[in-house]
């Protein structure tokens, strides 16, 4: 029997039965009537009693069976019980904050299924045993290119618990080749479901990217090996054409001149090959490979191999030297490839006419190339030796990151900037 009969034959029985023993102990008169007009007054406080307290708890009896039916749409009425009005105002908050929270649930499970079947991905769901409970379009349309490939991914696959799809551990990421040579690049994740550990798998089509990747890092590695190749060679050039001349007119000085001029020239071939062949060889900038040398002749030797090209745009080079030679544990092609390239900016930045000066120092041991061409951008300052980088309308980007590939491997501090007095540094020094 439910509690609201069960309090309102309570109170019924009470009352007639209260009555009755009225009426044999009293017997008539007003004495009796006193007592049933008492016995009313008990029996109208006992019904409002119960419209009080127990017909609330018989709504928040059925909102709680409405609950358990997923059935939002019962609320509490007013009683007038400050308590009870209390408890049910919460009740109803509750109540909308579940329908709204409902509604907003299948909203996002409709955009999930939607963005889940037009996503150019695969997505695989799999159940606690690790088997597929559901997929997406894509690798429907994946299973028919390539039948088998899902299996070959996920098989075996071990329950959840141990973690793994195949050999994959959640959150690893590989790259599987299909039957047509389809590169698919698969992701393992996992999901908490009612409390437990579910897995899914996230496919995707990387071959065009793939493939693009490697034809920029191809193409990089061409334009760094063709810029280095075109620096010298346009120095070396420029020195030959310069002896040319001289033996066409058959000037006397050409000995003397042929001796000043090719053993540079040579040298600068011979390091070019060395470090072409190097490259080549491993697709990266090579290991220095230290040997104690002069600084003072390294940069003497490489700035007579720019002396010629220097001279044809008018710009005059100057040395300041240290007075004693300046040892230092440096490869020595490595480093002329950085003199050339900053005396080629700093060329290609003057134009026609202007100064390059070459100096050395033995404390700290380094070198500074100066030019008093126009000077640096501020806007494109802090990208200099940003790789690919160029301000030049058929600049590669390639020259100050080699430098600076160079420079780090050999261990020394640099710096390139046009400072207070308008010339254009670029500062080298080895630690002490």
């Amino acid at each position: 029997m439910p509690t609201p009969l069960k309090y309102i034959a309570y109170l019924t029985t009470l009352h007639l039965l209260l009555g009755v023993l009225a009426y044999y102990a009293i017997g008539g008169g007003p004495v009796l009537l006193l007592v049933e007009m008492i016995l009313l007054l008990s029996a109208y406080l006992g019904y409002r009693l119960y419209q009080v307290l127990v017909a609330p708890l018989d709504l928040l009896s059925r909102g709680v069976g409405a609950l358990a039916d997923q059935d939002f749409s019962v609320k509490m009425t007013p009683t007038g019980s400050p308590e009870m009005d209390r408890l049910g105002t919460v009740y109803n908050r509750m109540i909308d904050q579940l329908r709204r929270e409902r509604v907003t649930g299948r909203q996002r499970e409709e955009f999930l299924d939607q963005l889940v079947s037009a996503a150019e991905v695969g997505i695989l769901i799999l159940d606690f045993d690790g088997g597929v409970q559901s997929e997406n379009p894509w690798v429907t349309r994946l299973r028919q290119k390539a039948p088998g490939f899902i299996e070959g991914i996920l098989a075996p696959v071990p329950p959840i618990a141990i973690g793994v799809i195949g050999t994959q551990a959640p959150g690893e990421k590989r790259v599987y080749t299909t039957a047509d040579n389809r590169r698919i690049h698969a992701e393992y994740a996992t999901f908490i479901d009612r409390g437990f550990e579910r897995g899914f798998v996230v496919l995707q089509d990387v071959t065009a990217d793939l493939l693009q990747a490697e034809k920029e890092a191809y193409g990089k590695v061409i334009r760094m090996m063709a810029h280095e190749v075109n620096n010298s060679n346009a120095a070396i050039v420029s020195l030959l054409r310069s002896l040319l001349e001289i033996a066409q007119e058959a000037d006397p000085q050409l000995p003397e001149l042929t001796r000043e001029y090719l053993p540079p020239v040579i040298q600068r071939a011979e390091n070019l090959t060395a470090f072409m062949r190097n490259f080549a060889r491993v697709v990266r900038l090579p290991e220095p490979q230290l040997s104690r040398l002069d600084l003072n002749q390294l940069v003497r030797g490489a700035g007579e191999v720019m002396a010629g090209l220097l001279h044809s745009a008018g710009i005059e080079l100057s040395y300041h030297l240290a007075e004693r030679p300046v040892p230092v544990e440096a490869d020595a092609g490595q480093l002329e490839q950085v003199i050339i390239n900053a005396l080629t900016n700093a060329r290609e930045s003057i134009g026609q006419g202007g100064r390059i000066e070459l100096s050395t120092q033995a404390r700290p041991v380094g070198f500074v190339i100066a030019d008093d061409g126009p000077g640096i951008p501020q806007e494109v300052a802090d990208r200099l030796f940003t790789p690919f980088f160029s301000t030049k309308g058929s600049g590669q980007g390639v020259g100050l990151t080699l430098a600076r590939d160079i420079l780090e491997g050999h261990g020394t501090t640099y710096r390139l900037a046009t400072e207070a007095d308008g010339w254009t540094r670029l500062r080298v020094n080895w630690p002490e």
